[in-house]
C-alpha cells in the first residue's frame, strides 16, 4: 500500500537529472540502436500529511533490457524500490520488478510489500456519507508473482500466485469496524492465485503512443489452502492509445471488477487514487464490483515540458444489475509532466483532479504515467 499522496514532493530534479540523462545518452550519436543504455532514475521524496507527519524516503527506478542484442524496439524490464519513513514511525517499503525476455517472449511480474499506514474507511456502498468516516491503520506484508508466456502475436496467457498477511493495529472504537461485521476487520491472511490473458500491442509500455491493452484476470482466495477469506475477482482492462498531432496522444480506458464471496473490506473495489478517478481519497466509495471510464489528451508544452487534461466517471455497486447513471461519481482535472528520459519516454506526473460527487480534490505525484 502507497501512501494516498505520491511520494515526490520536494523533488531533488535539479541533482537528479543530469546525472540521469548522462547515463542514458550513447557517447556517439551514430551508435547503432542495439547499444541501448540502462536508465537509473533515484529520486529522494520529502512529503507531509497531517496524518504521518514529516516523511523521508527514496524512489528508485532501474531500466533495462534482458538479452544480447538489445535494442530501442525491445521492451525495457524494470525494477523499482520504494522506501519512506515518517516522524510517526510509519513505513511503507515495496520491491517490484517486472521483467520482458528477448523478443517479449515472457512477461514476469513480481513484487514485495511491506506498510504500516494510516487510512480511512466510510463504510461500503457507493452513496456512504462524509460523517461516516473513521481512521483505521493496517499492516501488510505481501507478495506476488505473475508470469505471463506469448502464444500468438501480441496474445499472452498466465498465472499468478499471491500471499500475504494484513491486520488492523488500530481502529476507532466506536466505529464500524469495531463492530467486526465488516470482512477483514481481523486480522488474517490472504493466499491465493489465478489466470489472466493479455493482448498487447502497445508502442510502449512506459509511454505508449499508439496501441491497445486488453487484460482479462480471474483470482481466488481460498480457506482450503490456508487463506483467512474466500472470495473471487474478475478483472477487465481495456485501453487505447492514439497519436493525434505530431505528439500529441489521446489516451482511453475503461476499467471494470467484479468479486464473489466475502473479501475483506480493504481489497473490495475501490473509486479514487491517483490512478483511477483522481480526486477521490482512495477508498471514498467501495463496493463488491467497479466499473470506471477515464480519457486523457498529452501534449508537449516546451523543452521537456508536457501537459496533461483527463476526466473519469465511475460507480461502484452490490450487484451487478444495480449499476445504473444515477450515482456515477465524475472527477476532472489535468497536471504537467517532465521529461527524465528521452530514450523511454518516462515522465515525472504533477496533476490536480476534482471529484464532483463530494465536492473532494487532490494533488498527486509520480513517476509515469496514469495509464
Amino acid at each position: 500500500m502507497k501512501p494516498p499522496v505520491a511520494l515526490l514532493l520536494g523533488l531533488a530534479v535539479a541533482y537528479t537529472t543530469p546525472r540521469i540523462l548522462a547515463a542514458q545518452e550513447p557517447a556517439d550519436s551514430s551508435t547503432d540502436e542495439s547499444a541501448a543504455a540502462n536508465t537509473l532514475v533515484p529520486l529522494p521524496a520529502v512529503f507531509y500529511q497531517p496524518e504521518t507527519g514529516t516523511g523521508f524516503g527514496l524512489v528508485t527506478t532501474y531500466y533495462f533490457r534482458i538479452g544480447t542484442g538489445r535494442t530501442l524496439s525491445d521492451q525495457p524490464s524494470s525494477t523499482q524500490l520504494i522506501a519512506v519513513y515518517t516522524t510517526k514511525k510509519q513505513i511503507v517499503l515495496q520491491l517490484s520488478s517486472q521483467l520482458y525476455t528477448a523478443e517479449r517472449r515472457n512477461w514476469i511480474f513480481g513484487q514485495l510489500d511491506f506498510s504500516k499506514f494510516p487510512n480511512k474507511y466510510w463504510g461500503v456502498g457507493n452513496a456512504t456519507p462524509d460523517g461516516a468516516e473513521e481512521d483505521y491503520t493496517p499492516r501488510l506484508l505481501q507478495g506476488k508473482i505473475e508470469v505471463q508466456r506469448r502464444i500468438a502475436p501480441a496474445l499472452y496467457v498466465g498465472a499468478s500466485v499471491q500471499a500475504g498477511h494484513r491486520a488492523v493495529l488500530a481502529r476507532v472504537d466506536t466505529g464500524l469496524l469495531a463492530t467486526g461485521e465488516a470482512p477483514g476487520s481481523s486480522d488474517g491472511r490472504i493466499i491465493g492465485g489465478g489466470v489472466l490473458a493479455t493482448y498487447d500491442t502497445r508502442s510502449s509500455v512506459i509511454y505508449p503512443r499508439s496501441g491497445s491493452l486488453l487484460q482479462f484476470r480471474a483470482s481466488g482466495y481460498s480457506s482450503a489452502i490456508g487463506s483467512s477469506y474466500d472470495f473471487a475477482t474478475f478483472t477487465l482492462d481495456l485501453r487505447r492509445y492514439v497519436t493525434t498531432f505530431p505528439s500529441h496522444v489521446v489516451a482511453l480506458r475503461a476499467y471494470g471488477i467484479a468479486t464473489t464471496g466475502a473479501p475483506p473490506f480493504d481489497l473490495l473495489p475501490q473509486v479514487g487514487g491517483d490512478v483511477l478517478l483522481r480526486g477521490y481519497f482512495q477508498g471514498r466509495f467501495r463496493d463488491r464490483n467497479l466499473v470506471a471510464l477515464q480519457a486523457e489528451y498529452r501534449a508537449p508544452l516546451i523543452w521537456r515540458i508536457g501537459i496533461v487534461g483527463f476526466g473519469a466517471a465511475g460507480r461502484v455497486a452490490n450487484r451487478l444489475d444495480a449499476f445504473a447513471l444515477d450515482g456515477v461519481k465524475v472527477s476532472a482535472g489535468g497536471g504537467l509532466r517532465f521529461l527524465l528520459s528521452r530514450q523511454e519516454g518516462l515522465n515525472i506526473r504533477a496533476d490536480f483532479a476534482y471529484g464532483f460527487d463530494v465536492k473532494s480534490s487532490g494533488f498527486y505525484l509520480a513517476i509515469g504515467e496514469a495509464f
